[in-house]
């Protein structure tokens, strides 16, 4: 198992000289935070408890099932949204810093179905324009609902939770004016505007997107269009101890954890398959462009293919690798691994679309293969 803590040290580890006091404005209307309210979260939150000063609940990450998860994502990181063991945490007395503190990569806060939420960054290089890596939505790595699966399996959010918000409807976001999820420093988070466009409170917002209700909330508010910001810094004091999360890693048939590498992947749809102890996570697309090692050692390209990225267990998957140098050839080349010795029934691997196996010499990433 893997234990896993929102990154809140590396958030406070950053000098708030940076952003100055939010300047919130003070709203008119009022909002209802009913953090402690089962009726205000979905189905997929459990164990929900108020006690002291905290709101504890427990999800597996993963929203309602209708919701169309990776489908529509062009740069895939070839992860699978698996369920994980959330905890989560939410002060009851959320109180106003001094000054406010930038987001970092990682978790920002989290929805009301108990799926996280990050910050728009990814994790590759910064920028030199904005001094931050690319945003998740401009590498097209994200799905129709504005999440992905990550490096560990993890389903989250980096912008609005589209089909979240949809999925609550117009009476819950604009009429009830109740939170689609909460931030790291326990303020509420809404979607004013998004249905009903006299609830637009865009141009009140201060700069970590917040204001303050006729009672005295202090609350942030998604962007209801292009951009689709959840929150820009925090206004309020951040906790430790935020979230917590088990989950244990997907393995290969050497043992190994498995962590995808990107590859621009136009995915098309996506099935979690079950039957009894079986599950299979099935994503058929398009490759766009990929340069790779053919079981002969000869290079080829895929270009425009239509095939399927698989895993149901350590026998039986579909997956790009980053091969071994090729010294006459620049560029990253990829080979496809596709062992299917232990496919489960519920895998109809002649109805799906395959890209061709590598079965050459063993990669050294790999290591030395098994023997007997």
């Amino acid at each position: 198992m893997i234990r896993y803590q929102f990154p809140i040290a590396a958030v406070i580890a950053l000098s708030t000289a940076f952003c100055g006091p939010a300047s919130a404005h003070d709203l008119s209307l009022t909002i209802d935070a009913c953090t402690c309210d089962q009726a205000c979260y979905t189905d997929e939150v459990t164990d929900l408890q108020c006690s002291g000063n905290l709101a504890q609940f427990k999800s597996t990450g993963l929203p309602d099932p209708s919701h169309p998860l990776m489908t529509g994502i062009e740069g895939s990181n070839q992860q699978f949204p698996a369920i994980h063991h959330h905890q989560t945490e939410i002060t009851l007395s959320p109180q106003q810093a001094a000054q406010s503190t930038p987001t970092v990569e990682g978790a920002i806060g989290v929805a009301i179905n108990g799926v996280p939420i990050f910050s728009p960054d990814t994790q590759g290089p910064v920028q030199p324009d904005t001094g931050r890596p690319v945003s998740a939505l401009q590498a097209e790595e994200l799905d129709e609902c504005g999440g992905h699966a990550g490096r560990g399996d993890d389903y989250h959010y980096h912008i609005a939770p589209k089909c979240l918000i949809e999925e609550l409807g117009a009476e819950r976001v604009e009429t009830l004016k109740q939170p689609i999820g909460y931030a790291m420093d326990g303020f509420p988070i809404l979607a004013l505007g998004w249905f009903d466009k006299a609830n637009d409170i865009e141009d009140q917002l201060d700069d970590c997107r917040g204001a303050t209700d006729a009672s005295g909330i202090y609350f942030y508010n998604v962007k209801h269009e292009a951009g689709w910001d959840v929150i820009d810094c925090y206004s309020g004091v951040l906790q430790r101890g935020f979230g917590h999360d088990d989950w244990t890693a997907r393995k290969d048939m050497f043992g190994d954890d498995m962590v995808g590498s990107p590859v621009r992947f136009h995915i098309d749809s996506y099935q979690y398959l079950t039957s009894g102890s079986d599950a299979c996570h099935v994503m058929v697309g398009t490759m766009t462009d990929l340069q790779v090692l053919n079981t002969d050692q000869s290079i080829g390209r895929i270009s425009g293919q239509k095939g399927t990225l698989f895993y149901c267990n350590p026998d039986c998957y579909g997956q790009f690798f980053e091969a071994d140098e090729v010294a006459a050839v620049p560029g990253r080349t990829m080979y496809f691994e596709r062992p299917v010795s232990n496919c489960p029934s519920i895998l109809d691997l002649t109805d799906l679309p395959m890209f061709t196996p590598y079965e050459g010499p063993a990669q050294t990433r790999k290591g030395a293969p098994p023997t007997g």
